[in-house]
């Protein structure tokens, strides 16, 4: 059966408890895209991941590892540090198979900024345990270390694709000045 995730990234300790904020998982165009991909009739979590202004990643895990069914159908989509704990996850489970991995503005903390949170060494096959890798990049990208993240799994995983938008800033609300995200769907929609 397909399924898909949709995984946030990090966020600072005064957004997440800012009342007129909405939590990791339901900002910017994770639920427009979660929305996708059930009237597509394909299952669909957006996971709220333990204290995103101060993460582990032992918490991210046993959160993930409790409620996240992966399977070789399973399409992943990832914002940010997202993307890096996903990647990290992936490492230490070799045998994890997966249809799509999406990384919208992936972030690795290269400068540790979290610790450990996110410090490993990538696991070259994971582009082959994966049927299509895509990347998405904004040009005018503002947070720091996104770039050198970027350019780090691009090495890695050469086979893939990488998409650069001209503007979309780290692919945030205020970045894009809407929820919807076409291009983002038509890379993970089912094929």
């Amino acid at each position: 059966m397909k399924n898909a995730y949709i995984l946030h990234g990090i966020c600072d300790a005064e957004e997440y408890y800012e009342l007129d904020f909405p939590s990791p998982s339901n900002a910017h165009w994770l639920p427009w895209l979660q929305q996708k991909f059930l009237r597509a009739e394909v299952v669909c979590q957006t996971l709220e991941m333990p204290k995103p202004h101060k993460p582990t990643f032992e918490e991210w895990q046993q959160t993930w590892e409790t409620h996240a069914q992966v399977t070789p159908e399973t399409t992943i989509v990832a914002h940010s540090a997202g993307c890096g704990f996903i990647l990290k996850w992936m490492t230490d489970k070799p045998n994890v198979h997966l249809h799509k991995l999406v990384l919208v503005a992936p972030w690795l903390d290269p400068q540790k900024t979290l610790g450990d949170f996110l410090t490993c060494s990538l696991a070259k096959d994971i582009q082959e345990r994966v049927g299509e890798f895509h990347i998405f990049y904004a040009e005018n990208e503002d947070v720091l270390g996104v770039e050198e993240s970027k350019n780090q799994i691009l090495k890695t995983y050469p086979r893939a694709i990488l998409k650069i938008f001209p503007t979309h800033g780290h692919f945030c609300m205020g970045d894009m000045g809407t929820q919807v995200f076409p291009e983002l769907w038509d890379v993970a929609k089912p094929s």
